[in-house]
């Protein structure tokens, strides 16, 4: 095996691709092996002499796959949510709780550092406790994983491992390069050096691991660096964005530019992108969870446990209940219960619990509940998330299955291909590959990491060390009795990691904040050197103009149409909201006591033919419709009063004599229903007031009632109106004053409370400067 050693941005990639053409040259095969997110970076720099045939880019895992394959030696893989699920499985077996996915994360990933340095479930790990009952769970997942037929990622790698040292690999490749890794596995060095009696193995690394020694050592090289200092971050990823955009207009490749930063730093990044008109491509991966049928699934399931507003959101139902908790900052089961009996919208919220909660077998309620989500239900993704919920079912029934589905959607990552565009990558994904030229931001101490940590089940003092690790790459095949110790966790890994950082380019630009909402920051000293202050850049979008100022939405006269006694409330309200709302072409899900209201109204006259059709069509209300039957048959529904330049829509009309009665249907539950016409209405009052105003001596009495569909009828006053007095009388000069200016058609925001349920507040923005 030939070893090329040297520190980042020495050359070694360079020096492994004069190899790989030799060979290429001589119509040879040719296996390259880097990260998958080196793929796309390998094959440019292969192919900027030209065409190339032969050459192969492939992950580890990869490798494996193509080298057992030959042999005929594959199975069906373990994915890495299914293995987080087959644990949970070993531990119900283990402990007779449901254990939760939290737990059987812990102990999946200390089953994969074992198996990946080639410890077996019948080896002692260090006396304690905690390992016993590892070594326990790791001998039952393997018992359970063997009776499923199927392997995990590091079974591909120890069985891969097993045929090379056998000799028995068939091997396609004539050359083998594994470039861009800052380090290897103890059984990685084991299977390459199997691979090198084979065929040529060509290895790269930053430093000669203990007991090799390199064929070849390249020096560092001078990098070109610059350093600035911002006073917070939303300034410095501002700059950057303006950097880019000079680079770009000067003629540079998108492909040659680069933005590392760390993963909750790149949303950001993205969102400003579009203000600045640049295209960056995000290359992390999503998770299941991260998609849009996804995060929706998530939000249903995680709703129950703990509603939040955006979990209301998600549901067209429960959005009112949603937007008023969102404007009161309200969270938990409790808090939302009170806020639906105020709002009433109990019956409705407990439905939807009700409805959130598995009953009988829980994967057909999980088909069903994919099946009601039309974003859902003709998806490609609905076959993984169903996959999830049949990994969930191993383990847990009830709200225990909503925990464990949602957990391993969030273990599900996605195929992801970036678009072409300048890269923006976290420290990881920016390994083994270099670009002309480079921003590195937010340098400052503890942004860039290893996260190397001290493990739950064996402390760092019962660890070897890295020589004795290395020592035991020349022992005995793996299925004689494997390796048996555990490397040591705390090796300085973020020195590599932040020299490598420094060298991904050409040109470097490090850029940090001097402080952040939370406080000063410090930058990390092994990046920042110095530093001076933000060089002024021209702008680079239309807000950094003077033409980029805030927009304020004109004013002047358009055509509003019928003016009915609830469009001048609105109007009064808001004029802009009141018009902008109407062009709105948003779609909205009508609940299905409106939609009943609606088909009421329409029908004028409910007869027996349309009271059968109604209640086929509403099964949830045909006993309310039947029980009600005898008066709704005598009202006028939806019945237009037009006076006075206004048409007021009313519910239910109904007259006995010199009594007039007047209905409006609510949902059903409607805590505090009297309010929607005594408070949030004006058809009702304003119907009355003209009646007894217009019609002195032919209508005396005027009741108001407020139906609660599923419900009885309840007064709205405790008298009949008799006379206009008082708020009557107010507001018929209210809608006359209104209509005047209604007719003019003349809008204008009007800045309030009521802004933060505008659906066109982004339109408008008065409310956010108000």
């Amino acid at each position: 095996m030939r070893l090329v050693v040297g520190p980042p941005a020495s050359g070694k990639t360079t020096r492994l691709l004069e190899v790989a053409h030799t060979f290429l040259q001589e119509r040879q095969r040719v296996w390259w092996i880097a990260l998958p997110a080196q793929r796309a970076y390998v094959y440019r720099r292969a192919t900027q002499g030209g065409a190339v045939l032969g050459l192969e880019v492939l992950s580890s895992q990869q490798l494996y796959y193509r080298i057992l394959a030959a042999s005929f030696g594959l199975k069906p893989i373990l994915t890495g949510p299914g293995r987080v699920a087959l644990v949970g499985e070993a531990l119900v077996g283990e402990q007779a709780p449901v254990p939760s996915p939290g737990e059987a994360r812990l102990f999946a990933r200390a089953i994969a550092e074992a198996k990946r340095n080639g410890v077996l479930p019948s080896q002692s790990l260090p006396a304690s406790a905690e390992a016993r009952r590892l070594a326990q769970v790791y001998g039952r997942y393997e018992e359970l994983k063997t009776a499923w037929g199927r392997w995990d990622y590091d079974d591909f790698r120890s069985a891969a491992l097993e045929l090379v040292e056998m000799d028995a690999a068939n091997l396609e490749a004539d050359l083998i390069i594994v470039d861009g890794f800052r380090e290897l596995s103890v059984l990685e060095l084991r299977l390459l050096q199997a691979l090198a009696r084979q065929v040529a193995v060509w290895v790269s690394l930053p430093e000669a691991p203990p007991g090799f020694t390199p064929s070849e050592t390249l020096p560092a090289r001078t990098i070109h660096t610059r350093t600035y200092r911002a006073p917070n971050p939303v300034a410095e990823a501002r700059w950057i964005l303006r950097s880019l955009k000079k680079d770009l207009a000067q003629g540079v490749s998108s492909l040659d530019l680069a933005v590392v930063a760390p993963g909750s730093r790149i949303p950001a990044l993205l969102i400003l992108a579009d203000e600045y008109g640049l295209p960056l491509s995000d290359q992390t991966a999503d998770t299941a969870a991260e998609t849009p049928e996804g995060r929706l699934l998530l939000e249903l399931l995680e709703l129950p446990d703990y509603p939040t507003p955006s979990r209301l959101l998600a549901i067209p139902d429960l959005a009112p209940l949603g937007r008023a908790a969102l404007e009161r900052s309200l969270v938990g089961r409790e808090t939302i219960n009170r806020l639906a009996l105020e709002m009433g919208l109990l019956g409705t919220w407990k439905a939807w619990l009700e409805r959130l909660e598995p009953r009988g077998d829980a994967l057909s309620w999980a088909a069903e509940l994919l099946d009601a989500l039309p974003e859902v239900r003709h998806s490609p993704r609905r076959a993984t998330l169903m996959e999830r919920a049949r990994e969930a079912h191993r383990i847990a029934t009830g709200p225990d299955f909503r925990q464990w589905w949602a957990a391993l959607l969030s273990e599900t990552y996605e195929p992801h291909r970036p678009p072409g565009g300048v890269a923006v990558l976290t420290p990881n994904l920016a390994s083994g590959q270099r670009w002309k030229k480079l921003y590195l931001s937010y340098a400052v101490e503890g942004a860039y990491s290893s996260s190397e940590s001290e493990d739950y089940f064996v402390p760092e003092e019962l660890r070897a060390s890295l020589e004795e690790m290395l020592g035991a790459v020349a022992r005995p095949p793996i299925a004689e009795g494997g390796i048996g110790i555990l490397p040591k966790r705390f090796l300085g890994r973020d020195r590599l990691l932040l020299y490598e950082l420094r060298t991904r380019a050409d040109e470097v630009i490090i850029t940090y904040p001097e402080a952040s909402q939370e406080g000063p920051l410090e930058p990390e000293p092994a990046l920042v050197q110095g530093g001076v202050a933000l060089p002024k850049l021209p702008p680079a979008s239309v807000l950094e103009t003077s033409l980029g100022m805030r927009y304020q939405a004109a004013l002047g006269q358009v055509n509003l149409g019928l003016a009915t006694p609830e469009s001048l409330r609105r109007f009064e309200e808001c004029s802009l909201r009141f018009w902008a709302e109407r062009l709105s072409t948003r779609p909205h899900q009508k609940a299905w006591w409106k939609l009943l209201a609606r088909e009421l109204r329409k029908a004028e006259k409910l007869v027996p033919a349309r009271l059968e059709a109604l209640s086929q069509q509403f099964p949830q209300a045909e006993g309310w419709l039947r029980q009600h039957y005898p008066l709704l048959s005598e009202l006028n529904l939806g019945f237009r009063l037009e006076a006075e330049g206004l048409t007021a829509h009313l519910d239910g009309v109904l007259r006995k004599s010199g009594e007039a009665h007047l209905y409006h249907f609510v949902e059903p539950d409607a805590a505090e229903a009297k309010d929607v016409v005594r408070k949030n209405r004006w058809s009702e009052r304003w119907a009355a007031a003209y009646l007894l105003s217009a019609f002195p001596g032919r209508i005396v009495k005027v009741y108001l009632w407020v139906w609660p569909i599923l419900a009885y009828p309840v007064a709205v006053y405790d008298k009949p109106i008799e006379r206009v007095g008082g708020s009557l009388s107010t507001l018929l000069a209210q809608a006359k004053k209104s209509n005047s200016r209604f007719q003019t058609g003349f809008i204008q925001p009007k800045p309030g409370f009521h802004c933060r349920t505008c659906e066109v507040r982004d339109l408008c923005r008065e409310g956010k400067s108000n």
